[in-house]
């Protein structure tokens, strides 16, 4: 059971990564649009969301290379960053759809 429980977090994770990255993508393609002005804040937001994406990939990798027994500390710490950059992602989205209303 352990082992499909495993194999089946670390594809979730790999299909949220490669959803966020899609999604930060098109948000940088959208920010790319404004005027020079009102994006600078969006685009370091932008980049720390990047960096952010980075440290959850480091995690989810963490978390499948983990001990059994280390595994479900991992497994937390993972879901922790990958909740905390779709929630960034959601409000760079919600301010996009907010600026352009």
């Amino acid at each position: 059971m352990s082992c499909r429980q495993r194999h089946a977090h670390d594809s979730l994770c790999r299909d949220l990564l490669l959803h966020a990255a899609d999604r930060l993508d098109r948000l940088r393609t959208q920010v790319e649009r404004w005027t020079q002005g009102d994006r600078e804040e969006l685009e370091r937001t932008l980049d720390t969301l990047r960096g952010l994406l980075n440290r959850v990939t480091a995690r989810v990798e963490a978390a499948r290379l983990a001990a059994d027994d280390a595994w479900p500390f991992a497994r937390a710490v993972a879901d922790q960053a990958i909740e905390e950059l779709m929630n960034g992602l959601d409000a760079v989205e919600v301010r996009l759809k907010r600026a352009a209303a």
